[in-house]
């Protein structure tokens, strides 16, 4: 019954996204609307934002159908709590930061939002804003003096970063990333560098709401990941908090998924995705979600795969042992 979705993503463009570009159609392959498209949504069950299933009896229906039509046996939760993304910075996104579950619950009564983010590919000397610098505060934001507030980071293909919640952040111009993060639209802009919105007035700002949740302390390192051997290749783990886990699977032949979890696979070649008797071929940059009652599937080929997943601590720690501390959010909340 159930099965690996293949999904079409639901784009965010125009006006929601003045930042982006053409480089989702032009480098992944993706049918997006317009050359200012700044994200494919990948794998969402969100209101309105939902993906589009692609494959088998399930074809035609979006995510948060199928969320209600499988409930747990497709995400493990009575909800949808992930959401997988790509995106194309044309542009520099607006200097932002996200509230936590507790804030976001009490305000918005939605989800918090923490996300990893892994550069896909990147204009030379690209650079993203990676949290505040020493001694800085959210005023020197407000008031425009960006390069004495934020620590900007040069950025390369492969790069991986991961983005608490209360983390001031900005994806800079001419990087295209896969983001892996809660489930939630809840976003505070802190300075949209004057950009207006279709009404021709500047998008509106989250000043008050910024200030209640930024955490000016949070200032991380690009994470390194830690690797271990598995029959059909190698895993490379960098980050497993209480929301997600994200890990590069670097494959050599045929390598079995985990189970018990839902997954999303993103592979960065070509592929075979096998489960029983069935074959799916997946292009570069598809998306397929696994659902966490799914036993056997198994990705075969020689490339490599991205895999976002809820989370699975508690197995993790075993797995690595001393070397967990080398996976962001594992050993603790950030």
């Amino acid at each position: 019954m159930y099965y690996p979705l293949l999904t079409q993503p639901y784009f965010r463009h125009g006006s929601e996204t003045p930042w982006g570009g053409d480089k989702l159609k032009a480098y992944f392959g993706k049918p997006s609307p317009d050359d200012t498209t700044g994200e494919a949504l990948e794998a969402s069950a969100l209101p309105g934002m939902s993906s589009l299933v692609m494959n088998g009896s399930l074809a035609a229906l979006t995510l948060d159908k199928v969320q209600e039509k499988w409930g747990e046996a497709l995400s493990g939760s009575q909800d949808f709590p992930l959401l997988l993304k790509l995106l194309d910075a044309r542009e520099t996104l607006s200097v932002q930061v996200h509230p936590g579950d507790a804030y976001a619950q009490k305000r918005h009564g939605k989800r918090g939002k923490t996300e990893a983010w892994v550069v896909l590919s990147c204009d030379p000397g690209a650079k993203i804003a990676y949290g505040l610098k020493e001694g800085a505060t959210l005023a020197d934001v407000e008031n425009g003096n960006m390069e004495e507030a934020l620590n900007w980071v040069k950025v390369a293909p492969g790069d991986v970063y991961y983005v608490p919640h209360g983390m001031v952040h900005a994806l800079g111009a001419g990087v295209q990333a896969y983001e892996i993060q809660q489930a939630s639209d809840v976003t505070y802009r802190i300075w949209d560098w004057g950009r207006v919105g279709k009404d021709g007035k500047p998008r509106e700002l989250h000043l008050e709401d910024a200030k209640n949740v930024v955490r000016p302390e949070l200032r991380l390192s690009k994470i390194g990941g830690t690797t271990v051997l598995c029959e059909g290749g190698s895993r490379t783990y960098y980050v497993s908090d209480e929301n997600f886990e994200l890990c590069r699977l670097n494959v050599a032949g045929d390598m079995p998924l985990p189970e018990g979890r839902m997954l999303f696979l993103t592979p960065l070649g070509e592929c075979e995705l096998i489960w029983g008797d069935e074959v799916v071929v997946m292009e570069p940059l598809a998306t397929a979600v696994i659902p966490a009652a799914m036993k056997g599937a198994m990705i075969c080929g020689n490339l490599t795969a991205l895999l976002s997943s809820t989370p699975g601590q508690a197995a993790l720690r075993q797995e690595l042992g001393y070397r967990a501390d080398g996976v962001s959010g594992l050993m603790g909340p950030v």
